[in-house]
């Protein structure tokens, strides 16, 4: 397709999007559609861009007169859609229309214009000046309206007040110095724009240097920064003002406008951006020795930071044109930026050290660090040259000189080792013995101890850490010379591609010294734990040196292999860390040949093939082996510390070879047979026990572990035998088994070649799930629910007669006792829904379930009656379930299915409410809910009285079961219907509800009313009064008992009156009046107190001064022994005990369970069950959208 058909496309697709807006809400967006609905009719049919440019235009000319615009709407309608088609019109008819254009333009582009009409005729103004030649950019002949001209207006209106307007004149100012006249590399008004952007900054700067930080002035400078930051992107900025606007710039960065610095450092980096090709390098050159020169005191707060971070913006983007230039520069950049370091000010010295950070991690390109042949023997050379010449400076940052800003030039060493990695040895070797040096005998809380270790770290993970133990060692087994065990954690957390085999000839011996003095050493003894800390702390590295191990061919012998097995078996703790070594050496090596990594120095030091080299190394001679240690580790472990060993034997099946699969799993079947023939009735569980877990399980249990955990890797002629597996061990009356024979199908569907066989089997295995039905037990219902589940998502057409199979069992598990079990059966019932409407129009072989039933087409429709077949169960629990299962599924559905279903099934659920059995109006009130919200109002209205009618039936019959329930229910009717319509349809005896919650409403409505005082007092109402509130409107059988809140009888039978009388009467009508209600209940003796420490004497508040100070004629030693009274002591357990008092509110007790007031007051009432048992209270869970 050729390039004007495109943009003929390109231009349609626009105006397209504009016709759409015919039916608009906004008179804007309608106007235009309507014009060029209008300016089309009189078009032939497809016109070119030059019939819509025209006819645009003529609508432009026919609303102005005299130079002026005379109907705006058409206006703005017309340059609309001329900024649309602009773009679009040939070069050569914008050329040689142009003055024409401009002068038709020129009342749109006024300062007092609308912003829409000056936005669109920028756009159009922006394809008028693209389309202008060199000469017409020149002038020659002098012509008084000329591009210079227009592209002056543009330059006003870029710095205009209004954002979206100022915005759109940047952008079209950066678009056309962007797309030079075809003869010229650089446009031929990047100069004046320059200029003129300069000019504009110098002049503000000058007009305003008498006023700091004044905003108005702030905000000009802001605008004008991001007009010469149009230009600099553009990359037309002319070489001459280069100096000039650095000056500039750097002049502006003194502020402490945050905003204003910013706008500095946008034009700094579109001034470095533009500058992106070999061409500009004299030109970017030129640039950093300005700003070199423009060096600020190393003392200035202001500007230092600012030209610290112009610095680091254009050595990274110098980097990009000539890196080995710029590489060339670093050792004078480092000498420069280093004498910043001896500033007085912390945060210039944290500046310079972000700085130089900045420049090693960005502007040294990683290619460059790479060996030789991978790189020439010159650049090999000119990098060691430059690397040795920074250590060398960076090693005088670490001198006394610079002692003040010690933490700031570590953070930079710590970024150059993470940079240089292998490189850096041996010139940083140096800076690796001082600082190690400072952390080995500074004392612990030394400030630089954590920037010490940080350098240390990356020492560890760039150079290796036999490298940085040989620098630094760590002397454990010598009291001589100075330990550092401090190094061990640091070790741990940074060792990646290091020598496996140097950890085990030179870290871990040091273990067997150390168990030789725990040996010898008493159990309670200090020493005997910093003994085995030590110990843990080595064997916790080990998982980290098989981190991708640049040496496994050569490491693990078969000496290593043992010793690991003797370890994984003798000693229980160390099962943790060595599962983890092992692990870590398979998926490191998956994980390194799976991602291709854009890291070109670890692609050197450990490419792919090796990966693969050692990975083929490990599945042929090591796999087989250790999982047969593994295998016999795992049944030693009680099932609650398994998820580790299972982790690892996971991993090295993935990598076992075929044979080695098939003889272990054969293994595996053969002892589980032989562990199921053993077994006794009694033996088999059929209750989940939590205890168990922490048990080692009987061997048939493991055994099917095994068999799970092998099932994903197995080949797919070993699948006949593990659905043989599964047929027989689903049938065995033992929840554990059942549980892992259902894990079974479930991992064998996560692969593809068990899809296959699955489906190859599907009738047998479907048929075995119906049967199995009743033989399921409870406990391990949830995994049958998941192994249903994963079948449906396979379920082909021809096998859709399995949902009506097993729907009811589905249907009746959304009853659960346990949450998973009823959250996969929700799952399963919306899955059943989707293929039931996936399958619309198949036939459904009912008479394969049972021959005596018809077949039937597949629809959501059928679905909602084969589910509304429940709603005739023969037992209240079967109904609960059915209607909880119709409430799911109309959620997800109901808006499928036609209105009169809908309303059909509707009133055959409202039957229910008839009912006494809470288990049922209980899910039925849940589906009105989900109905009424999904359901057309229209539909509802006519259903309303009879529903409100039954909904106050069961709110008066089941006393307080379902009021809270029914009340949120008929708010949300009110929501959606309005009160009116609900209170007309309410029974006359029951819109005592209606006036409660019209009150509610009220209340609401008048606190969001009030004015800033009330509302800060209404944040200060606590929340249980509210809570009373609501209660009392919920509750209260009649309105007049609001008159008299009165709660229950106290242990003499009086009641307890929470609202007291004074001598003043309450407000009840008062805004105030909660201010003055206390939910809390005052003794006598508290009441007669407040009252006799305040007295109201002429509306003031006169205090007892005598009182005022508890101590008053006390000398201290009444004092002290006052608080020893008050004070705690300590029982026989050590534990801290506050004196029982009487009056006391608070208990500060360590035990707070052997404080029985505190019991009394603070733990929840629970429900007693039989025999006086107190159980929790139990809150049904169903799926949360219900």
């Amino acid at each position: 397709m050729s390039e004007s058909a495109l943009r003929q496309m390109d231009m349609e697709d626009r105006l397209s999007k504009v016709r759409s807006q015919l039916s608009s809400k906004l008179d804007n967006q309608k106007q235009h559609a309507l014009a060029l609905s209008t300016i089309e009719e009189s078009l032939p049919e497809s016109p070119s861009a030059v019939a819509y440019f025209v006819a645009f235009f003529t609508l432009l000319n026919q609303s102005c007169e005299n130079d002026q615009i005379t109907n705006i709407q058409m206006a703005t309608s017309a340059l609309y859609l001329l900024d649309i088609v602009a773009p679009y019109t040939p070069k050569k008819l914008l050329k040689e229309k142009f003055s024409d254009i401009l002068v038709m333009l020129a009342p749109a582009l006024s300062g007092d214009a609308d912003a829409p009409l000056i936005r669109s005729s920028i756009g159009v103004l922006e394809s008028l000046l693209i389309a202008q030649d060199t000469s017409a950019w020149k002038n020659v002949k002098n012509f008084k309206i000329s591009p210079k001209r227009a592209l002056t207006v543009l330059l006003d209106l870029s710095l205009d007040p209004r954002p979206k307007v100022r915005k759109r004149g940047q952008e079209a100012i950066k678009a056309i110095l962007s797309k030079p006249p075809i003869a010229d590399k650089e446009h031929p008004a990047g100069a004046y724009c320059g200029e003129v952007s300069l000019n504009g900054l110098i002049k503000l700067i000058q007009e305003n240097k008498p006023k700091k930080n004044n905003k108005e002035s702030n905000s000009l400078l802001i605008h004008n920064l991001q007009l010469v930051g149009s230009v600099t992107n553009s990359n037309s900025w002319p070489l001459r003002q280069i100096t000039p606007l650095c000056d500039v710039l750097l002049e502006i960065c003194k502020s402490a406008d945050q905003f204003l610095v910013s706008s500095v450092f946008n034009a700094f980096e579109g001034l470095f951006q533009s500058m992106t090709t070999s061409t500009n390098k004299d030109k970017f050159t030129q640039v950093l020795d300005i700003i070199f020169n423009l060096k600020p005191a190393i003392n200035d707060p202001h500007l230092a930071p600012s030209w610290l971070a112009v610095i680091a913006k254009g050595l990274t983007a110098f980097a990009k044109i000539d890196p080995i230039e710029c590489l060339e520069k670093l050792p004078q950049v480092f000498t420069i930026v280093s004498n910043y370091f001896s500033s007085d000010s912390l945060s210039i010295c944290e500046s310079a050290s972000q700085c130089l950070i900045a420049i090693t991690v960005d502007s040294i390109d990683d290619s460059l660090l790479l060996l030789p042949p991978s790189v020439t023997n010159e650049i090999y050379e000119k990098m060691d040259e430059i690397i040795n010449q920074l250590s060398k400076i960076s090693f005088d940052f670490l001198s006394v000189k610079y002692r003040h800003a010690a933490q700031f030039i570590c953070e930079l060493i710590a970024t150059m080792m993470t940079k240089f990695r292998s490189r850096a040895n041996p010139d940083m070797l140096q800076h690796l013995k001082l600082i190690g040096d400072w952390r080995s005998h500074e004392k612990e809380g030394f400030e630089l101890n954590t920037v010490s270790e940080k350098v240390i770290a990356s020492a560890i993970a760039s150079l290796g850490p036999e490298v940085v133990l040989d620098t630094l060692p760590l002397n454990l087994t010598n009291s001589q010379k100075t330990g550092r065990a401090w190094l061990l954690p640091i070790l741990r957390d940074n060792v990646q591609m290091a020598h496996l085999k140097y950890y085990w000839n030179n870290i871990l011996p040091i273990v067997e010294f150390f168990n030789e003095k725990i040996s010898h050493t008493g159990s309670e003894s200090m020493n005997r734990k910093i003994f085995e800390t030590i110990v843990d702390q080595i064997w916790s590295i080990l998982p980290y040196f098989c981190f991708l191990p640049v040496d496994l061919q050569d490491a693990f012998t078969d000496d290593l292999g043992a010793k690991l097995a003797s370890g994984l078996y003798e000693n229980p703790n160390l099962r943790p860390v060595i599962c983890n070594a092992l692990k870590n050496l398979v998926i490191t090596l998956q994980e390194r040949i799976s991602q291709e990594s854009n890291d070109v120095i670890l692609n050197e030091q450990f490419p792919i093939e090796k990966a693969q080299n050692d990975l083929k190394f490990l599945a042929e001679t090591k796999a087989a082996n250790l999982l047969s240690v593994l295998f016999n580790v795992f049944t030693q472990t009680p099932i609650a510390h398994r998820s580790f060993v299972s982790e690892t034997i996971d991993s090295y099946l993935s990598i076992s070879t075929v044979d080695d699969l098939i003889a272990t799993f054969d293994k595996v079947c053969s002892l589980l047979r032989q562990a199921l023939d053993e077994e006794k009735e009694e033996d088999k569980i059929k209750y989940d026990e939590p205890v168990s877990k922490s048990k080692i399980p009987k061997l048939s249990i493991t055994m099917m572990d095994l068999i799970v955990l092998i099932t994903k890797h197995i080949p797919q002629s070993s699948h006949i035998a593990l659905l043989t597996i599964f047929n027989e061990t689903v049938r065995i009356n033992d929840v554990q088994i059942q549980k892992r024979s259902y894990r079974i199908i479930n991992n064998l569907l996560q692969s593809t070649i068990g899809k296959e066989t699955i489906l190859n089997y599907f009738d047998n295995l479907l048929n075995l799930l119906v049967e199995t039905s009743d033989l399921t037990l409870p406990a391990a219902k949830s995994q049958r629910m998941e192994t249903i589940l994963a079948l449906l998502n396979i379920l082909p057409s021809s096998h859709i007669h399995f949902i009506p199979a097993i729907l009811s069992e589905v249907i009746l598990s959304t009853k659960s006792s346990n949450e998973k079990t009823r959250t996969t059966s929700y799952a399963v019932i919306i899955s059943m829904g989707s293929k039931m409407n996936e399958f619309k129009g198949q036939i459904i072989r009912n008479s394969l379930n049972d021959s005596e039933m018809a077949d039937s087409q597949a629809s959501i429709e059928e679905f909602f009656t084969m589910c509304s077949a429940g709603l005739v169960g023969s037992t209240g629990h079967m109904i609960s379930a059915a209607v909880t299962a119709l409430s799911c599924i109309f959620y997800e559905f109901g808006k499928e299915l036609d209105i009169s279903i809908q309303k059909e099934l509707l009133e055959n659920v409202l039957l229910f409410f008839s009912s006494k059995n809470r288990e049922i109006i209980k899910p039925v009130i849940g589906f009105v809910k989900v109905a009424i919200m999904s359901m057309p109002e229209d539909e509802i209205k006519p259903l309303m009285k009879g529903l409100l009618a039954e909904l106050m039936i069961v709110n008066n019959e089941q006393k307080n079961h379902f009021k809270s329930k029914i009340k949120h229910l008929v708010e949300r009717l009110v929501r959606k219907f309005g009160l009116e319509f609900i209170e007309s349809n309410m029974p006359e005896d029951d819109r005592k509800l209606i006036v409660a919650i019209r009150k509610a409403k009220n209340k609401k409505a008048n606190v969001n009313s009030t004015d800033s005082n009330d509302a800060d007092h209404v944040k200060s109402i606590s929340s249980n009064s509210l809570s009373a509130l609501e209660q009392v409107l919920e509750d209260s059988d009649s309105e007049d008992e609001d008159e008299n809140i009165v709660m229950g009888k106290g242990k003499q039978g009086k009641a307890q009156q929470f609202i007291t009388e004074g001598d003043i009467p309450l407000d009840l009508l008062s805004k105030d009046t909660l201010s003055h209600i206390s939910t809390r209940k005052f003794g006598k003796k508290q009441m007669d107190k407040v009252k006799n420490e305040t007295k109201t004497k002429n509306g003031k508040l006169v205090f007892n001064e005598d009182n005022d100070d508890p101590l008053a004629g006390k000398d201290a030693l009444d004092a002290y022994v006052e608080a020893i009274k008050q004070g705690p002591v300590r029982d026989a357990r050590n534990r801290l005990k506050w004196k029982n008092n009487k009056d006391a509110d608070i208990n500060w007790d360590d035990d707070e369970t052997d404080n029985k007031d505190a019991a009394k007051k603070g733990v929840k009432k629970f429900n007693k069950g039989k025999g006086g048992i107190n159980k929790p209270k139990q809150k049904f869970k169903a799926r949360k959208k219900l």
